[in-house]
């Protein structure tokens, strides 16, 4: 597997973390959603910091 591969699906998590959390914190519980935001930010911490180091 390619950094380049890994980082796709460092994204594609972020993405669809982001989404879920923003559903769950429109349409249900506003600290969960924010929880939910948070966490998928962590594979997107570490997706830049892969292209930082310009592996």
């Amino acid at each position: 597997m390619t950094v380049r591969s890994i980082r796709n699906w460092l994204n594609l998590l972020f993405v669809v973390g982001a989404a879920t959390g923003m559903l769950v914190y429109y349409l249900h519980n506003h600290d969960t959603g924010t929880y939910i935001i948070l966490g998928s930010m962590v594979f997107k911490f570490f997706e830049v910091s892969l292209r930082l180091m310009k592996l």
